[in-house]
């Protein structure tokens, strides 16, 4: 039986129990499984009598494994009596143990919290209108021509944005300190990668020259030892490198598109038109993103601590994840921007909670607007599925497992139409 003790926005407090017989059943369950590993004077291995262990280890050693072994069936069957819907994993106590009358649980439950909608029809959000000018067109091809340089050794003074290629070593007070060393590094200047003034003192220089720089590190450094405190650095050039852009010209183009354009003039005409693209698109993900966060931001719920933490916990997960992907580790990543798990954590909250937020304020226009995924809608993201991925809607279906993650999606994307439509 199933009683509901307290019941919160966003959370329910059940009492539930497991009989005496079950409890006792899995006493015995938990003693066979125990007995196996017991070594008792006088007795084989997994032969101990169960009067005997009880005598010697006493009964109550037995009613962790036994509770283990109740609970996730006793939870998930009080779960279908209350009809709940868990958002996340519960807290569980066990109020009491009785072996004439079993065992009562406690659990608080995470649920749905009450939402709130405000204005989320006609909210005046206007998309920005789009202009792609013949001058953004030459800043894009200046871009491209940028990337296609080569970097040429020069014998003229250093300006920014060359390169100047230096051996260097730093002194606090007169003593070299850890990291401040460095053979045949490759600095542009200007890109502001160095403490600062660092790089303005080696501006106007020549190669196979040597520089003292002077510069005092921020109070924010990274480096505590260090934060604040006046350094000079001995600085050799080696060597000073100019990018030089190759010329914009037809046969430029053709090598640049694989030939798909032959001429500067058409160049330009499609890339105004790539641009364009970019710019509506961008355009309309902005648009789309106003209204989402408009009919959030008027919304009123009270967001769970509990979804936050897991939230929270999963994006943390992802970040651990994409570092290893990329080859690095979380410790490393910690390491280099000097922050904690704590601290990244914490960083991580206001977006776990907007994240949250927003799919319950989506949720529920669904819900009074009556939009729902059709069988039609299912078949047809089916076979876009199938499309993208060159495969078979049936293998599809095999992959995502069922069709209940795609009927969401398909609600989110139709609400979003629907708030889109509505602010006309």
């Amino acid at each position: 039986m199933v009683e509901i003790l307290n019941k919160e926005d966003g959370k329910v407090v059940i009492s539930f129990s497991s009989s005496k017989e079950e409890f006792n059943k899995a006493l015995d369950l938990a003693f066979k499984k125990i007995v196996k590993r017991v070594n008792a004077p006088g007795f084989r291995k997994g032969k101990l009598p169960r009067n005997v262990f009880n005598k010697m280890y006493g009964e109550e050693s037995l009613y962790q494994d036994a509770i283990d072994s109740l609970l996730p069936t006793a939870y998930q069957k009080a779960i279908e009596e209350s009809e709940l819907n868990p958002l996340a994993l519960p807290e569980i106590d066990v109020k009491s143990i009785d072996k004439d009358a079993g065992v009562v649980f406690e659990a608080t439950v995470t649920v749905r919290p009450n939402v709130e909608l405000g204005e989320y029809k006609n909210l005046d959000i206007t998309k920005e209108e789009v202009v792609v000018s013949d001058e953004d067109v030459d800043v894009r091809i200046d871009q491209i021509l940028s990337r296609q340089a080569e970097w040429t050794i020069k014998e003229t003074e250093s300006k920014k944005g060359d390169i100047v290629v230096i051996d260097f070593k730093g002194y606090v007070d007169g003593v070299a300190f850890d990291g401040g060393e460095a053979n045949g590094y490759e600095l542009e200047l200007g890109s502001n990668s160095f403490i600062p003034g660092f790089e303005d003192q080696l501006v106007g220089k020549q190669a196979d020259t040597d520089v003292e720089v002077n510069v005092t590190f921020p109070e924010n450094y990274q480096v505590a030892d260090l934060a604040g405190k006046d350094a000079k650095f001995e600085v050799k050039i080696h060597d000073i490198k100019e990018k030089v852009l190759p010329e914009f010209t037809d046969e430029f183009v053709k090598d640049l598109t694989k030939e798909a354009v032959s001429t500067v003039a058409d160049y330009k005409v499609t890339l105004k038109e790539e641009m364009t693209k970019e710019k509506e698109d961008l355009a309309e993900k902005t648009y789309t993103d106003a209204i989402v966060v408009k009919a959030v931001e008027n919304a009123t719920i009270n967001v769970p601590a509990k979804l936050v933490d897991q939230e929270v916990d999963q994006m943390y997960s992802n970040l651990k994840a994409n570092l290893e992907r990329q080859g690095l580790s979380i410790d490393l990543y910690e390491q280099f921007t000097g922050k904690t798990e704590e601290n990244l954590k914490e960083e991580m909250r206001q977006d776990a909670e907007k994240k949250i937020k927003t799919s319950f304020t989506l949720d529920e226009i669904a819900v009074v607007e009556k939009i729902e995924a059709t069988e039609e809608d299912i078949n047809k993201e089916l076979n876009n599925l199938a499309e993208t991925y060159s495969m078979s809607v049936e293998d599809v279906k095999k992959n995502i497992g069922s069709s209940f993650d795609i009927k969401s999606e398909i609600v989110i994307k139709k609400t979003i139409d629907f708030l889109k439509e509505n602010n006309k």
